[in-house]
């Protein structure tokens, strides 16, 4: 997981937004195949969540970032 322990990470070019991007859909497919497996309120699918959560979370404010500030920042 790319991104996973760089939710400290600010001031993501266009490039590493987009790559974080796409991390987040592969996390969502995977995180409906561990619900599937084990149900909504297992530990692993709990644990999974949260960890989408925060990419998310970083995904979001550097995307609000680059609006406020522009692309070029």
């Amino acid at each position: 997981m790319f991104f996973e322990r760089r939710t400290f990470m600010k001031n993501l070019d266009h490039s590493q937004l987009q790559k974080l991007k796409n991390e987040i859909q592969d996390r969502k497919a995977e995180l409906i195949g561990i619900g599937l497996k084990y149900g909504l309120s297992h530990q692993e699918t709990i644990q999974f969540s949260q960890r989408l959560d925060d990419l998310i979370n970083v995904y979001v404010r550097e995307s609000a970032h680059k609006k406020r500030v522009g692309p070029n920042y």
